[in-house]
C-alpha cells in the first residue's frame, strides 16, 4: 500500500503521483468538498477528487480538517472513522488552529474533530485490534510538542489528546500522519512516527 501525504485538491499532481498505481491512502486533507469564497480563483480547489479515477485505481483517502465530512460520507473511497483492516487502524478528523480566517460550511465544518462517543467508539476499535500500524491525519499530542518544539507553536486539540490517549495505551510499531506540512520521522516507546509532508509518498 502507497501511504500519500495531505492533497490539498491538487488533484492533477496527485493524480500523476499514482498513475500506474493501485492500492493507495491519502492520510487527509483530500479536498472534499472545499469552497474558497474569497482570493484568486483556483479551478482546483473548486473541483471535487477524481472519483472514477481513484475507484479504478483502489486509491482511498481518511478526511483532514480540509474535508467536508457530510460530503466524505457520500463518497465511496472514504475510509470511516475508526476503521480497522489488514492490520491497519484508520481514524480522520482534526482541528483548524485557522477556523476564524474561514467560512463555515465552505471551507470550515463543525464537525471536523470526532465528537466523544465517536473517539470513544474508535478506541474501542483500536484496543481491540491492537494495530501493528496507525494512520491517522493529526498525531499524538506528545509527538506534536516534539515537531513544533523549536518553533515555539503547541497546539493542543481534542482529537491531540484522544490520539495521546490511545498511544498510552497501545504502542504500534508505525504510527503515519500528516497535517503538519512536515516531512518529519521520530521513534517515540518503541513506536515509529511518520510524518508526510503535502504529496509526499510512502511505501507500506
Amino acid at each position: 500500500m502507497l501511504l500519500v501525504g495531505d492533497v490539498h485538491g491538487k488533484y492533477k499532481a496527485y493524480k500523476t503521483i499514482l498513475r500506474g498505481k493501485t492500492n493507495s491512502v491519502c492520510v487527509g486533507d483530500m479536498g472534499v468538498g472545499f469552497r474558497h469564497t474569497s482570493g484568486p480563483f483556483d479551478g482546483e480547489f473548486f473541483t471535487n477528487p477524481p472519483h472514477a479515477f481513484m475507484k479504478d485505481g483502489n486509491h482511498r483517502f481518511i478526511r483532514g480538517n480540509h474535508d467536508n465530512p457530510g460530503v466524505c460520507r457520500n463518497q465511496s473511497q472514504w475510509i470511516k472513522d475508526g476503521t480497522f483492516e489488514d492490520g491497519i487502524f484508520f481514524c480522520g478528523g482534526a482541528y483548524s488552529v485557522d477556523k476564524a480566517y474561514r467560512t463555515p460550511g465552505y471551507s470550515w465544518w463543525e464537525d471536523e474533530e470526532l465528537s466523544y462517543d465517536q473517539a470513544d467508539k474508535a478506541l474501542g476499535v483500536y484496543l481491540d485490534a491492537k494495530p501493528d500500524v496507525v494512520v491517522t491525519h493529526d498525531a499524538p499530542l506528545g509527538v506534536v510538542g516534539h515537531i513544533w518544539a523549536s518553533h515555539h507553536r503547541y497546539d493542543s486539540s481534542f482529537t491531540q489528546r484522544y490520539l495521546q490517549n490511545m498511544f498510552e495505551q497501545h504502542q504500534p510499531r508505525l504510527w503515519v500522519f500528516g497535517h503538519h506540512h512536515v516531512s518529519w520521522t521520530m521513534e517515540m516507546e518503541g513506536t515509529t512516527f511518520r510524518c508526510l509532508n503535502e504529496l509526499e509518498i510512502m511505501e507500506l
